[in-house]
């Protein structure tokens, strides 16, 4: 079950360009807006908030006006300079939903005559341009570079325990998966089918090997999660392009002439997981 909380009156929040620049319409003044919250590691003039808490079990961190979720492998929020991010864009990451009204904008410009990477002016408009210019300045132009925004009237729900379950679970599949192509005899003696269990040797000269995990041995085993022939397509497009198409399983090796791509989600005793901050 998702818990509904009730934060403090408002929530400095950024929010970068091509989010409203892609499929939203920028925020404005008195608007209400939608979006996922995350915690980021900033710089100490880029917006920080005051961090009160962290719940490590859910990736959660409290501040001053609310809550958002915090990436782990960032290390510790209560050591460094965070701010909040609204976005539209969460990838499926298990963030807190936000519903709020915007109390105040403030367009974001990148750039200073010394080094225009580093600095930033906070220009403040009643609602930010889609696709705004340059500001002029005596020092020159400055680029934009998303918005500032207050938010009050807050409705934060965070993430159900089972969400951040499920994409831990996901997570953890996806580091142990690694995408495999070889000629089929690599594979063993018979082309295996989706679901398969086999073992393979990732030193193997002959295989080309995307996503494997550091921690994994030469050795290892696991069960395969899409079984592909990688299939030259001379006769449409410019030559090297490959078409996938599903693995034969069970035809004989030998009388496959192609290379196999295979996605083998490797065994929990093979990768050992990363340890938890």
């Amino acid at each position: 079950m998702n818990t509904v909380i009730t934060p403090l009156p408002s929530l400095t929040v950024r929010i970068a360009l091509f989010e409203y620049e892609c499929c939203r319409t920028p925020p404005a003044v008195g608007e209400t807006i939608t979006g996922t919250l995350h915690a980021h590691p900033t710089g100490a003039d880029r917006s920080p908030v005051r961090v009160t808490g962290w719940d490590r079990d859910r990736d959660l961190v409290t501040v001053d006006g609310g809550v958002a979720r915090w990436d782990p492998s960032d290390g510790n929020p209560l050591d460094q300079p965070i701010v909040i991010w609204l976005s539209w864009h969460s990838d499926g990451v298990p963030g807190v939903e936000a519903t709020a009204t915007i109390a105040r904008v403030r367009q974001i410009y990148l750039g200073t005559a010394q080094d225009p990477a580093s600095g930033e002016t906070l220009h403040q408009v009643e609602r930010v341009q889609k696709f705004p210019e340059p500001l002029l300045t005596a020092a020159g132009p400055f680029d934009p570079g998303g918005a500032v925004v207050t938010l009050t009237d807050l409705i934060l729900v965070e993430p159900a325990p089972q969400q951040i379950t499920d994409y831990r679970a996901a997570q953890d599949v996806a580091r142990r998966t690694v995408h495999i192509t070889a000629p089929p005899a690599y594979f063993g003696p018979v082309v295996p089918g989706r679901g398969d269990r086999i073992t393979v040797d990732l030193d193997d000269p002959a295989a080309q090997i995307h996503n494997r995990p550091t921690e994994a041995g030469r050795l290892v085993a696991g069960v395969t999660r899409q079984v592909s022939e990688a299939v030259p397509a001379r006769s449409v497009g410019p030559a090297g392009i490959i078409v996938y198409r599903r693995g034969p399983a069970n035809t004989p090796s030998a009388d496959i002439t192609n290379d196999m791509y295979i996605a083998l989600v490797l065994d929990e005793p093979t990768v050992r997981p990363p340890g938890r901050a």
